[in-house]
């Protein structure tokens, strides 16, 4: 696995693969990953160089960090340069997600020594920086996307939804694709009292009625209506944990506001903890960004029990699977503050225990960790089609 974040880091995609990774070494299977140094939003951590842990080798190199577009860029040449020369002298297949853009070209260049590689689409580049306008249509885009196309040519794609797996065709029609959701240990969060949950009690959200964004606060995520409409709600708590590109942008727009509250990254391990403390979750997805990212929160959501609060256009993938499931509410015209602080008294009033049941049931059917590793097994093994 080659892996630009890996816990201790705090980004979402290492927590994932560090779960199915410990789940493939369980099953006997030899997993090594080639990590960077933690440094996930500003997020800093101990980090080892070689370790063993949960069976699963970890070897780990320095990787640059910062937030400007000219730190990322030199992060992505890096990371993507470093990959390259150490998966070279590794052996097996490769497993490598698409962030940064670049990092895929890794395992076509080398497959054209007869390695294997698995590439996870995450997100489609270019596609999605135009979609959300932080990327105009020109050399740089014409660029990631020869890129893009490349990665898709030779290797095994995986997708996380069939909207995404159709956009993955239409720029690679020779694209073998797979598509498996995101996935969530299962065990390890379960549904929880808010009343038993410590950053509840901790922080007086026990008697509350609590809204939690949890995760990053990207450029992804409609927030805007979200923040704006805790004016029309006085005896509900919005609570966002995390950090991300719009954080700034949204503590300014909340303002003066008691009921709007900023958390940072909690640990991973309490993380079954912080998701009991709230009464419903919300996962977002900006309108164009489907079927070209899915939020990887979602998950989480449904193992802790909690019914989701979904920000997103109707008829997208993201809406569709809540609306599936019975298992929370959309919200259309999630920039409208007053159709937002509707939607959540509805969620005051309406039955949130049967709605958390059936959240929990989804992330057992289809979204555990186990599940996940029988598609990637198939996959390793080269038994899927496709």
């Amino acid at each position: 696995m080659l892996l630009p974040h890996y816990p201790p880091d705090v980004a979402a995609d290492g927590q994932l693969f560090a779960l199915l990774a410990r789940e493939l070494a369980a099953r006997d299977c030899m997993v090594r990953v080639l990590a960077w140094s933690p440094r996930y939003h500003g997020v800093r951590a101990n980090w080892a160089r070689r370790e063993v842990v949960d069976g699963v080798r970890i070897s780990r190199c320095w990787a640059p960090g910062g937030k400007s577009l000219a730190a990322r860029a030199l992060a992505a040449w890096w990371v993507t340069t470093t990959a390259f020369w150490r998966a070279l002298f590794s052996r097996g297949v490769l497993l490598m997600p698409s962030s940064p853009p670049t990092l895929g070209l890794v395992g076509w260049w080398l497959s054209w020594i007869g390695r294997r590689y698995v590439y996870v689409l995450h997100d489609i580049h270019p596609e999605l920086g135009i979609a959300l306008k932080r990327l105009k249509p020109g050399l740089l885009a014409s660029l990631l996307r020869f890129g893009q196309r490349r990665a898709l040519a030779r290797g095994r794609t995986v997708t996380l939804t069939p909207g995404m797996a159709d956009k993955a065709r239409e720029l690679q029609p020779r694209a073998k694709v797979s598509v498996i959701p995101n996935w969530v240990d299962t065990q390890a969060i379960k549904p929880k009292p808010k009343a038993a949950s410590a950053f509840a009690r901790e922080h007086g959200l026990v008697a509350r009625f609590v809204i939690q964004y949890s995760g990053n606060l990207g450029l992804l995520h409609p927030l805007d209506g979200l923040t704006q409409a805790m004016r029309e709600l006085p005896d509900a708590v919005l609570c966002f944990i995390g950090r991300g590109a719009k954080l700034e942008h949204t503590k300014a727009l909340a303002g003066d506001l008691a009921n709007v509250r900023f958390f940072d990254y909690q640990p991973s391990d309490s993380l079954e903890d912080s998701l009991a403390a709230c009464d419903v979750a919300v996962a977002a997805i900006e309108r164009g960004a489907d079927g070209l990212a899915m939020p990887s929160k979602l998950q989480g959501i449904l193992a802790s029990g909690r019914p989701v609060l979904a920000l997103a256009p109707q008829d997208s993938e993201l809406a569709q699977l809540v609306q599936s499931h019975d298992c929370g509410w959309v919200v259309d015209d999630f920039n409208d503050p007053q159709a937002v602080a509707a939607a959540i008294r509805i969620a005051m009033s309406g039955n949130r225990e049967q709605r958390g049941k059936a959240a929990r049931a989804a992330a057992e059917q289809a979204y555990s960790t186990q599940t996940a590793a029988d598609a990637y097994a198939s996959i390793l093994e080269g038994r899927a089609t496709g």
